[in-house]
C-alpha cells in the first residue's frame, strides 16, 4: 500500500470513528492527503495541511491532523478549518464548502514560527 493509500485510510478511519464525513470534494480531498503525506514525510507527523508548522512536534502538537480544532470547528461551521473533515450537512451540499475563522490561538501560532525561524 502507498503512502497516499495508508493516510486515505487513516483520514476515513478518522472520520467513521468520530461520526464525521471527509470532505466531498474529490479533488481537494486527494491534495489534502497529499499534504498530509509531504508533512508526514517533512516532519514526521500528520500537521495540518492548511496551517504552516513549525517542524518540532512539541509546538505543533495542537495542529496535529486531526487537529484540536476539528470538533469544535465541525460543530459551529460544519467543516473542521481545512475542510478535510465536515458534518452530514456539508457532505450532502458540499456548496456550503468555504473558509472559516482560524482558532488556533494566535499565541501559539507566533510561538512555533519563532521556533521555526531559530533553524
Amino acid at each position: 500500500m502507498s503512502e497516499i493509500e495508508e493516510m486515505r485510510q487513516y483520514v476515513h478511519n478518522i472520520a467513521e470513528a468520530r461520526g464525521w464525513h471527509v470532505c466531498p470534494d474529490d479533488s481537494f480531498l486527494e491534495d489534502l492527503i497529499e499534504g498530509l503525506v509531504t508533512n508526514k514525510e517533512r516532519y514526521g507527523y500528520r500537521s495540518c495541511p492548511c496551517r504552516e508548522a513549525s517542524g518540532k512536534r512539541e509546538y505543533d502538537k495542537d495542529i496535529i491532523c486531526p487537529c484540536r480544532y476539528a470538533e469544535p470547528d465541525i460543530e459551529e461551521h460544519g467543516m473542521c478549518y481545512c475542510g478535510l473533515y465536515v458534518s452530514e450537512e456539508i457532505k450532502k451540499d458540499p456548496s456550503k464548502l468555504g473558509s472559516i475563522p482560524e482558532r488556533r490561538p494566535k499565541e501559539l501560532i507566533e510561538k512555533a514560527m519563532k521556533e521555526k525561524r531559530k533553524d
